[in-house]
């Protein structure tokens, strides 16, 4: 599965969550489905991003890779394989970085 810049959302758990959910996952936003529901917490796509630059979504995009993994403890590799469903993402990172390029 592969998300553009604009319809994707990611949804973790703070690393002290033992709630039994994956600790990060991205999927589809708008979510109509209700995958998020049980997230703690969630980020991405959203009509404060609409109209913005490209270059300010995915460095926005990269700032919520910063906060699940520094700051709510998620897991740098569990974060990064499920941040690689985002095209910006894989585009944006090093070619050798795993999925990248």
């Amino acid at each position: 599965m592969s998300f553009t810049i604009d319809n994707w959302m990611v949804c973790w758990q703070p690393k002290a969550n033992h709630s039994g959910l994956p600790a990060v996952k991205v999927g589809a936003w708008p979510d109509k489905t209700g995958w998020s529901k049980d997230y703690v917490f969630s980020d991405g796509c959203c009509f404060f991003r609409r109209g913005r630059q490209h270059a300010e979504k995915v460095a926005r995009m990269f700032i919520d890779f910063h906060t699940v993994v520094v700051r709510d403890g998620v897991a740098p590799e569990a974060a990064h394989r499920e941040f690689l469903k985002i095209d910006a993402y894989r585009e944006s990172i090093a070619p050798d970085c795993g999925g990248g390029g």
